[in-house]
């Protein structure tokens, strides 16, 4: 515990550093960004008229385990003692002590920020090597683009000869001197319109206009899951299975409502219906199907064949608890986080607010958190006293109390205003 709680004190220092230096559009393990930040940014690459053709995927063999200690200790601003005992204090592993020659510290917090750290420079490096020349009086560009979720990554080009004999090698060098190499099972080289997986997502081009949809491997999961808890769970209640199924369905409905998922949700539905209709009909072999049909699908809200039992609420009341379904999940548009905020930078503070107050806004348990945070509040702002409503700009602010993070809801002028007066202190220029 004493070394977890070194590594974070460590990381509070350090993961400014990381989020100021690091590649624009690099998402994985990072504060405030997320997967769908990556999907939007190949989105914006790829949904263009003459964006590129050609991705290559890339693949990095153990990233964790592998990185070079010798790079790290040069490379990473931090005590190089205390890194270095983090590097070489080994692991236990069946009651034996193993020495570690290589790679991130085992499970410790401050990995990721290093894995990070190690493959940043990648973009730029790119980015100078292949930037837009003029050839004849005529501007050439290469449509070199990287997006990259920790390590997992794509880099476009205009050809597969340029990702093949340019690309390729001057990342397998990058890699090289980190000590890291790509996979080659597993880093391949694709066409736009054969489509790609990255973080769950095909991404395929047809009829020059861009698809992202729930990939096959990730239906295959889902279904395979939800056929598993099925299974376990032959002789428990409705109302339990309900309970167990709901939040899985409901997290990947929320995962990928972003794309363009209504075959996907549709084929799933499909498949919990077969797999639910199956459990019922085992449990009374000698009933007949209509009997089986009326006792677990119900009409509720003019839809039939809903798989709901009657239970009691908090309050007494009798009510339906029904399976979710995935066609009720409806599109929706996500706004990719901007290039250059910083959440350690004040001057996104506000951004990042209004950012959060959207995101909550966006689920039902987020719109809940913020109707108790305003009747709680009194419906007022804490600062002013004025009443939160649609009249003036608010959003959401975390402030930390007793060593814990509280939310409240605070009109943006107010903020903004809170934040001068607490500011005493003009900083000095070191150039004066």
């Amino acid at each position: 515990m004493k070394d977890r709680a070194m590594q974070a004190l460590y990381l509070m220092a350090l993961e400014p550093i990381a989020e100021t230096t690091g590649d624009r559009f690099s998402y994985g393990f990072r504060k405030r960004r997320r997967t769908m930040d990556a999907i939007r940014q190949i989105d914006t690459v790829l949904n263009r008229q003459h964006s590129p053709e050609w991705i290559l995927e890339g693949d990095i063999k153990g990233c964790f385990d592998h990185i070079s200690h010798d790079w790290l200790l040069s490379h990473i601003p931090m005590d190089k003692g205390i890194l270095a005992k983090w590097l070489k204090c080994g692991f236990v592993f069946k009651g034996g002590l193993y020495p570690t020659e290589e790679g991130t510290p085992q499970g410790g917090i401050i990995s990721p920020t290093l894995a990070n750290m190690t493959l940043d420079g990648l973009q730029t490096l790119l980015a100078e090597r292949f930037k837009r020349r003029s050839i004849n009086y005529k501007i050439f560009r290469y449509k070199v683009n990287l997006v990259r979720y920790a390590d997992d990554f794509i880099i476009t080009g205009y050809s597969k000869e340029l990702l093949e004999n340019e690309v390729k090698p001057l990342v397998v060098d990058f890699l090289k001197e980190r000590g890291l190499t790509l996979s080659d099972e597993k880093t391949t080289i694709t066409h736009i319109q054969d489509g790609f997986d990255f973080l769950g997502f095909n991404i395929r081009k047809f009829h020059k206009r861009l698809y992202t949809s729930p990939s096959k491997r990730a239906q295959k999961r889902f279904r395979a899951k939800i056929s598993e808890i099925v299974r376990r769970h032959r002789m428990c209640k409705q109302e339990s299975l309900i309970r167990m199924l709901n939040p899985i369905v409901t997290g990947w409905g929320n995962y990928y409502r972003y794309g363009a998922s209504t075959e996907a949700f549709h084929n799933c539905d499909n498949h919990i219906f077969n797999v639910t209709r199956k459990w019922a009909l085992r449990r009374h072999p000698k009933k007949k199907r209509t009997w089986v049909n009326d006792r677990y699908w119900h009409n509720l809200r003019g839809r039939k064949w809903t798989f709901a039992v009657v239970y009691k609420g908090k309050k007494g009341h009798e009510d339906y608890l029904a399976l979710k379904r995935l066609a009720d999940v409806h599109y929706t548009e996500y706004k990719q986080i901007k290039g250059d905020a910083n959440p350690f930078d004040p001057e996104y503070d506000l951004y990042f607010q209004k950012r959060e107050t959207q995101l909550m806004l966006e689920t039902l348990k987020g719109r809940k958190s913020l109707l108790c945070l305003w009747n709680k509040q009194g419906r007022t702002c804490p600062l002013c006293g004025k009443p939160i409503d649609r009249t003036k700009a608010w959003n959401v602010n975390e402030k930390a109390i007793d060593g814990k993070i509280v939310r409240e809801l605070v009109h943006n002028t107010c903020y903004l205003r809170s934040k001068r007066k607490s500011c005493k202190y003009e900083p000095i220029s070191m150039y004066r």
